[in-house]
């Protein structure tokens, strides 16, 4: 509970960080948003995937989060690490979803493309909000089988190599 706490204030630190740079999101046009997207009156009554996404938003809309200056890291936004989708301990099936991202690396897909899918097969807008176990039990099979017959034509394609 204390991991979800810190990612919470965490992601309202960005939230304000992001605020201050949009001069039109002042407080009634924030409220008017949440209400709008996410159905709810204070980022309080968010979860912590819509929480994510609101930050990755407000990235695509040009908010640059900047590390502390002790980071050599330069600002991490969605644009810049599109390959990378964050698995955290306390997201539900996060064991499962963390072995569809390897499978789905390993298979060579784009990870944009992992929310398509999800997008036209479940109706989830994102991969990460993902939450019901049988729609995440589909996924991982379908990609079990995907990944033993690449395994199947990797081996195949070494063999003819020798």
């Amino acid at each position: 509970m204390k991991e979800n706490r810190a990612m919470r204030l965490g992601l309202y630190r960005k939230i304000e960080v992001a605020r201050k740079q949009l001069p039109e999101m002042d407080e009634e046009a924030f409220r008017s948003f949440l209400r709008a997207e996410f159905g709810v009156e204070s980022r309080k009554d968010m979860t912590v995937p819509q929480l994510s996404w609101l930050v990755h938003h407000f990235a695509g809309l040009g908010v640059e989060y900047t590390t502390p200056a002790k980071s050599r890291n330069k600002a991490v936004t969605p644009h810049s690490r599109p390959d990378y989708i964050e698995i955290t301990d306390s997201m539900p099936f996060a064991p499962q979803k963390r072995q569809i991202l390897a499978i789905w690396r390993k298979l060579g897909y784009s990870m944009s493309s992992l929310d398509t899918r999800v997008r036209r097969a479940f109706g989830t807008h994102c991969f990460v909000w993902l939450q019901n176990g049988e729609h995440i039990r589909v996924l991982l099979a379908d990609l079990q089988r995907r990944e033993k017959s690449f395994e199947r034509r990797q081996a195949r394609m070494a063999g003819h190599a020798d």
